[in-house]
């Protein structure tokens, strides 16, 4: 089946944040609870239909120091970017701002990307504050915010979809039905 758009797609952060769990959950709809870190990089691919048959191929970049100095051949040709934060863990949230960097110095300073705040569902346990989010948000001309939880799916397909959406209007594709 011929596919009328191929899209790569980015997830990045700090190790442990849940990328590999986004992943899992959008693709296979399954969550493991053990953590098993991501070695190097991993790469799925989806399929989507947004008026047309959109490939998703999903780049699961590891978030180990050892990792970044690859880092800019995993984000050669990339799309657009999902840069994942643990809300449990304040340190993961304050690395956003050299992930961004990272991101738009190797790829685009025009790169499309979403910014997620993962494990929703340790509400009991959450560290980073919305008002926090939202400070930093403000800072970001183009950035998108979602939480999510790959545990039970919150915003996952939600997330996807909209990143596909923002690289199609990026590209200055359109959509006709």
């Amino acid at each position: 089946m011929k596919k009328d758009f191929r899209f790569k797609i980015v997830l990045v952060g700090d190790e442990a944040v849940g990328k590999t769990s986004l992943i899992l959950r959008y693709i296979n709809n399954t969550f493991k609870d053990n953590y098993i870190p991501t070695l190097g990089v991993n790469f799925m691919t989806k399929d989507l239909q947004i008026k047309k048959t959109t490939r998703l191929v999903i780049w699961d970049i590891g978030g180990q120091a050892e990792w970044k100095a690859k880092l800019s051949l995993y984000l050669k040709g990339a799309d657009g970017a999902i840069i994942t934060f643990d809300l449990t863990r304040p340190t993961t949230f304050t690395s956003l701002e050299d992930w961004i960097s990272k991101l738009q110095a190797i790829i685009s300073p025009n790169i499309p990307f979403i910014v997620v705040g993962n494990k929703n569902d340790l509400k009991d346990l959450r560290k980073v504050r919305a008002k926090d989010v939202k400070k930093f948000l403000k800072k970001q001309a183009y950035s998108i915010y979602f939480e999510s939880s790959a545990k039970t799916g919150e915003n996952v397909d939600t997330l996807f979809d909209r990143i596909a959406r923002e690289i199609i209007k990026n590209k200055g594709f359109t959509i006709k039905d």
